[in-house]
């Protein structure tokens, strides 16, 4: 059974948390992170949506993306299934990296963004890899205190504080040099809540999330095939080229509802190895 499907709309912030598969440091060297950055800076020019602030450790990511046009399934879906490919290439193995599906925890708002920021960007200090979030290089704290605005959108933070740019950096800087809260307590309210926000945030969405349905693998894969034979043909483990398109939308849009691979696979009768290679370009 699908797990529930991710809370989308326009203008939602996310706290996105993925790890290497068994934690594995998939992030290990420095040309690692590079790259995971060199991708999301591609993506942020084909997809609407804003990166706001990131950590990137050696085994795992923060990032807080507000998105618009686009989903945070399919942006997220892109930057993960780039970044296989180039660790798989580089280490010669097959198979996803991450570990399960990443972490999406909605935030209520703007006014919740101050203590979450400050949080990932300690996690080097918690982790006691150094003593404050400005010697940690890995991190999007730099480009706001030296107000650079490319990969990182600080606009939308810094306006928060003043119209004045070299006011709101000043508060910003304030607000982030506040000595580290409780870890424990941090990472039960930002990485393992379902929502970021007030009491009557998150029993709204607890009310709406209650009552959404998933949509069927068969649905999917009937909304991506023209035809009925085509859908007919899948079914039944064909492996007609042109029947891949097909198989790589279903696949993409089952993982966007929270289906596995293993389950995705076994509905159109190949291997969890098939989809795989479908998705990530792996065998």
């Amino acid at each position: 059974m699908g797990r529930k499907p991710r809370i989308e709309y326009y203008g939602a912030i996310y706290h996105i948390i993925h790890r290497g598969n068994n934690k594995a440091f998939i992030f290990e060297e420095n040309e690692d992170k590079i790259e995971l950055l060199k991708i999301i800076g591609e993506i942020k020019e084909i997809f609407d949506f804003y990166l706001l602030a990131y950590t990137i450790m050696d085994n795992h990511y923060h990032f807080v993306i507000k998105t618009h046009n686009i989903s945070i399934s399919r942006i997220m879906h892109r930057i993960n299934t780039r970044y296989a490919k180039y660790y798989n290439k580089k280490k010669g193995r097959t198979g996803s990296p991450f570990e399960g599906r990443y972490r999406s925890i909605l935030v209520q708002n703007e006014s919740y963004l101050i203590r979450l920021i400050r949080y990932i960007y300690n996690n080097p200090v918690y982790a006691s890899i150094c003593n404050s979030m400005t010697k940690y290089k890995w991190s999007s704290d730099v480009f706001y205190r030296m107000n650079v605005g490319n990969l990182i959108n600080i606009e939308e933070l810094l306006e928060m504080f003043s119209v004045d740019r070299l006011q709101a950096i000043k508060k910003y800087e304030e607000l982030m040099d506040e000595p580290p809260e409780d870890y424990k307590i941090l990472k039960e309210e930002f990485e393992q809540a379902e929502f970021i926000g007030n009491g009557e945030f998150k029993e709204a969405l607890n009310k709406e999330n209650k009552f959404q349905k998933t949509i069927s693998l068969d649905d999917i894969l009937k909304s991506v095939c023209k035809i009925g034979s085509d859908y007919e043909l899948i079914k039944e483990g064909s492996r007609k080229r042109y029947l891949v398109k097909y198989k790589q939308e279903y696949a993409y849009e089952a993982l966007r509802h929270g289906y596995t691979t293993d389950e995705i696979s076994k509905n159109i009768n190949i291997t969890g190895g098939a989809i795989r290679k479908i998705l990530f370009g792996t065998k």
